[in-house]
Parts: C-alpha cells; sequence; structure tokens
C-alpha cells in the first residue's frame, strides 16, 4: 500500500536521526519537499543553521534524500548528475543510481501499430538483420519484452523515438 507524504516525512526525520551526531541536531526543510509520482525529495539542514542563519552552523555536503512512495526505502540522492537522470533510473528500475545502457526494450505495439515500419527502423539503428529484426517484433506482440542492442545511446535513443513514430512502445535499458 502506499505511502502518504505524512508517512513519507516520519521515515525521512527518523532517519536523520539516525545519522545526526549527539551535538548536531538535523531538520527536513520541510518548505522545499518535491513530490513526484515515485516518491518525495527531502532536503534538510542542521536546526542551528536554519535557527541562526550563522553560516559556521551550516551543512555542507548533505545529499537529498528520497523516499519511495511505495514502500518508504530511502535513498540519498547524488549531486554528480540531475536530479531528473536518477530519477529516470528509479522509474525504470528502483535504482537511482542505475545508467542507461545502449540497449533498447519494446514493450507493446499499439493498435494500428506499422510491424514493417518498426522492422525497418530497428535494422536502421542497429546490426540485427531482416529475420531476426522480425523475430523482434513478433515477440513484442507476444508479451515477450524483446531487447536490441545497439551501437550506441545516441542510437538507443533514436530508435525508442522511431518505434513510437510507428506505433510501438520501448524504452532504453539500464543498468544496475
Amino acid at each position: 500500500m502506499p505511502i502518504t507524504l505524512a508517512q513519507a516525512c516520519d521515515i525521512a526525520q527518523k532517519e536523520l536521526l539516525s545519522i545526526a551526531r549527539k551535538e548536531i541536531f538535523l531538520q527536513l526543510q520541510l518548505d522545499e519537499t518535491k513530490e513526484f509520482d515515485v516518491g518525495w525529495i527531502f532536503y534538510y539542514q542542521t536546526a542551528r543553521f536554519l535557527e541562526t542563519g550563522n553560516f559556521n552552523e551550516m551543512l555542507v555536503g548533505g545529499v537529498p534524500m528520497f523516499v519511495s512512495r511505495t514502500n518508504g526505502d530511502i535513498v540519498f540522492v547524488s549531486y554528480h548528475r540531475p536530479l531528473a537522470e536518477s530519477l529516470a533510473a528509479y522509474r525504470a528500475c528502483g535504482d537511482m543510481s542505475a545508467h542507461e545502457i545502449p540497449e533498447v526494450r519494446l514493450l507493446r505495439g499499439r493498435e494500428g501499430a506499422s510491424v514493417t515500419s518498426a522492422i525497418r527502423a530497428i535494422r536502421q539503428y542497429s546490426t540485427l538483420g531482416v529475420v531476426q529484426a522480425k523475430d523482434t517484433i513478433n515477440s513484442c506482440f507476444s508479451s515477450d519484452y524483446p531487447v536490441v542492442q545497439l551501437p550506441s545511446m545516441k542510437e538507443a535513443k533514436a530508435l525508442v523515438l522511431a518505434l513510437a513514430s510507428v506505433g510501438f512502445d520501448a524504452e532504453v535499458c539500464y543498468s544496475l
């Protein structure tokens, strides 16, 4: 059962209590909380800094905390890449640290999808031959989720767009 914002706040506050030093009390900055379809991002700072504004009391390097909407799991979010990328990785595979790889997973063909155009697109961006591309499309219709390996991320993203334009849902894969 999904958790509520109030429950997520409680989870985040308990986590802050567990990581704070005895002499430093960390406080959630609730007015800075960001809500997403998969959970919440919480920011925090020392209570002393929030109270006084004295930069000598400021916590430096504290990364945002993500609390999952589905199960309340906590992940500290890296500043080494944009938040949107971390969230996309979490949506795709449940791991905010995962990175895109040059593979495309076909999810489904929508009504009226053009099989011929999809086969052409797969052949254009990958090294698959006609028979392999056709088998890939056919397995997509049998509720498999076939994966096509591509030479680069550029081709992977181009293939996702090309497939979408001819009626197929596909996504770039992530590595854990």
